[in-house]
C-alpha cells in the first residue's frame, strides 16, 4: 500500500465481500445496530421510517377501498371508515415489515460488529491522515515518524478486516463448515501477531496509539472469529504467547 487512501476499507469493498448493500443505517434489509448510538444516523432511519409509512399507506389506498365497498352499510360519502381501513391495514404491513428487518438484524450480529470496526479503522486512517497533515507544517526538530511501520499496522488490521468480513459472508451462505473458514482464521491470527510485535516495538510517540488502535481492532475481529471457527478457537500453532489483551 502505497498512500493512506489505498488503506480505507470503501463501501464498495464492503459490497463486494457481504454480498449486500451497505450502508449507515443498513445492511442489507437489516437495521444495523449503531444507528441508535448516533443522533444523525438515528434521525436518517426515522426519516426513512415515516417515507415507508408513507408508501404503503400510498399502495394499500387501493385494496382499502376495495375492502370498504365490501363492508355493510357503507357508502361512497362515509370517508372516516375508508381512511381508518387504509390507516389500519397499511400501520399492520409496516409493523410486519418492521418484524422482518428487525429479525434479519438478529441474524446479522457478528456482521454488525465487523461493520462497526471496519469505521473504526477507516476513521483511524482519517486521524492518521490529519495528523501528516499538521505535522507537515510544525516546525523542524519534531519526532520524527515511522512511517512504513504504521501503514505494516494498518495494512494488517485491513487485511484481518477483509477476512473476517469474507468468513461472515461464507458462514452466512453457506452454514455447513468448510476448509476455507480455518485458512481465514490462521491469516487473522497470523495479522494479529505481526499487530503485537508492531506495537511492542513502536517508539513512544503521538503515533504509538495508532498502533495500539489497530491491535485493539484486530483483537475485536478475532473475537468475531471465535463464533465462525469449529469448536470456536484458532488453531494453537497460530496464537501467540501472551495473553490476548492489547499493551496498555
Amino acid at each position: 500500500m502505497s498512500s493512506l487512501t489505498e488503506l480505507r476499507i470503501t463501501e464498495d469493498e464492503l459490497e463486494r465481500l457481504t454480498g449486500l448493500d451497505i450502508s449507515d443505517i443498513f445492511m442489507g434489509r437489516a437495521v444495523r445496530p449503531s444507528v441508535w448510538r448516533s443522533p444523525r444516523r438515528l434521525r436518517s432511519f426515522l426519516l426513512s421510517e415515516v417515507l415507508t409509512l408513507g408508501l404503503f399507506i400510498i399502495f394499500c389506498l387501493p385494496a382499502s377501498l376495495v375492502i370498504a365497498r365490501n363492508l355493510p352499510g357503507f357508502t361512497g360519502g362515509d370517508l372516516a371508515k375508508f381512511l381508518s381501513i387504509s390507516l389500519g391495514v397499511s400501520v399492520g404491513l409496516f409493523a410486519l415489515w418492521n418484524s422482518y428487518i428487525w429479525q434479519q438484524g438478529k441474524r446479522l450480529t457478528q456482521l454488525s460488529h465487523l461493520l462497526d470496526q471496519v469505521e473504526r479503522h477507516n476513521e483511524m486512517i482519517d486521524a492518521i491522515a490529519l495528523m501528516e497533515a499538521l505535522d507537515s507544517v510544525r516546525a523542524n526538530g519534531s519526532e520524527p515518524v515511522d512511517r512504513q511501520k504504521i501503514f505494516q499496522a494498518l495494512d494488517a488490521t485491513r487485511s484481518s478486516l477483509i477476512c473476517a468480513l469474507t468468513t461472515e459472508k461464507i458462514v452466512r451462505k453457506h452454514q455447513k463448515m468448510i476448509a476455507k473458514r480455518t485458512q481465514l482464521a490462521e491469516a487473522i491470527a497470523l495479522n494479529l501477531s505481526t499487530l503485537e510485535t508492531l506495537q511492542v516495538n513502536a517508539q513512544a510517540n503521538e503515533y504509538g496509539q495508532f498502533l495500539a488502535e489497530a491491535l485493539n481492532i484486530g483483537l475485536t475481529v478475532q473475537e468475531e472469529l471465535l463464533g465462525f471457527t469449529p469448536g470456536g478457537s484458532i488453531p494453537d500453532r497460530f496464537m501467540p504467547d501472551d495473553s490476548r489483551t492489547p499493551p496498555q
